[in-house]
């Protein structure tokens, strides 16, 4: 199922996120994860469904309005690429 995120530009990031999450109870909109960005009062919030409109309902549902809703696909890198690598701090410990 296609994930979306949600932009919200406010204060009160955890509780956006609960009433993200009660909107999605018995629907068909998953919540999936909440990140807070405190510097710029902003949250993002990653929710599963079929679509940008069952995403905002669930939104509206919340009470909440959000600044946008973007369709988003999560990036994972194989174990095996990052395996062997050094850190910038191991680096510098290192000499290079």
């Amino acid at each position: 199922m296609p994930e979306y995120l949600v932009e919200l530009y406010a204060i009160g990031a955890s509780e956006d996120a609960a009433a993200l999450a009660r909107a999605c109870e018995d629907s068909k909109v998953r919540y999936v994860r909440s990140i807070s960005i405190p510097g710029d009062e902003m949250s993002l919030h990653v929710l599963e469904a079929e679509s940008a409109a069952d995403v905002e309902e669930a939104v509206a549902r919340a009470g909440l309005s959000a600044d946008r809703v973007v369709e988003a696909v999560e990036l994972r890198l194989p174990r095996r690429a990052s395996r062997g690598r050094m850190s910038q701090h191991e680096r510098k410990g290192a000499g290079q």
